[in-house]
């Protein structure tokens, strides 16, 4: 058997000892900031994690706060979007204040000069076909209007009532198949009777030698005892002279019938002598 030697436990036993006496003795050798050899080594093997710690907590927290920020900027856009969109729908609503007012203003001129008997009245709904070019406004015979009463717009002669109630009256149109009016063009003083087609009037009862030229305007006779003379009707459009005895003549409304919003129904008859047939034979 092998000797077992006593000495080997004794030396490991030293070399424990003398590290641990290294060890108390950094523990307590302090550097001038105060800490001990011990406390300066564990501050350099911890240091890095540490500041790694501090980097992710600190990254955290500026992702929240960034999220935070852009939530925010996000309900700040929204909120400023919506204020956007208020004071655009704002702004048309103004444009079409100002755009009414000026149309009522100019209607009240022609009220105050021309009509002081007549009523303004609003466009409720309209039917504009072919075969039927109707509107409907806001005034009855509570108002005053009753049939056959004359309706203008500014610009000139828009139709006349067929009916009404008590707070709403029907208007043809003068652009209607049955819708009619006496007329004359300004220039050469030529009379005829304007009848609706379902788009534009035909100047009808033109002979073919009468003097109609494109471009010349056509306003009322006053002698179809419903408009009063020298409103506008259209101005002329075509002119073509092999319709027989008459001139085929077209006329466009003056007034856009299609876009009416608002109108004056006159409330006196105003126009000149129906020309009844009673009359044309007792005046032979």
């Amino acid at each position: 058997m092998t000797a077992r030697n006593p000495a080997r436990p004794n030396a490991i036993l030293l070399v424990v000892l003398l590290f641990g006496q290294l060890l108390l003795m950094a523990a307590d050798s302090r550097g001038r900031d105060g800490a001990s050899l011990l406390e300066r080594g564990m501050m350099r093997v911890t240091s890095p994690v540490v500041s790694a710690a501090r980097w992710v907590g600190g990254s955290i927290s500026g992702l929240f706060r960034n999220v935070r920020e852009l939530r925010e900027a996000r309900r700040e856009n929204t909120e400023l979007r919506a204020r956007v969109n208020e004071l655009r729908l704002e702004t048309a609503r103004q444009g079409e204040y100002a755009a009414e007012n000026g149309r009522l203003r100019r209607l009240l001129g022609m009220r105050e000069d021309l009509f002081p008997d007549s009523i303004g009245a609003r466009v409720v709904t309209a039917t504009l076909s072919t075969d039927e070019r109707v509107i409907v406004i806001d005034r009855g015979t509570d108002d005053g209007v009753h049939i056959d009463l004359p309706v203008v717009a500014w610009g000139g002669a828009v139709g006349r009532v067929i009916s009404a109630n008590a707070s709403h009256a029907k208007v043809r149109l003068l652009t209607d198949p049955r819708g009619g009016v006496g007329a004359i063009v300004q220039r050469s003083r030529v009379k005829g009777i304007a009848l609706g087609n379902g788009e534009v009037l035909e100047l009808e009862y033109v002979s073919q030698f009468s003097d109609v030229a494109l471009g010349d305007r056509v306003v009322t006779s006053g002698q179809d005892g419903v408009f009063p003379k020298g409103l506008g009707i259209g101005v002329v459009s075509l002119v073509q002279g092999d319709q027989g005895i008459s001139k085929l003549i077209h006329v466009e409304p003056e007034v856009d019938l299609e876009s009416l919003e608002e109108v004056l129904v006159l409330l006196e008859p105003v126009g000149g002598p129906l020309l009844e047939v009673e009359v044309l034979e007792e005046g032979a």
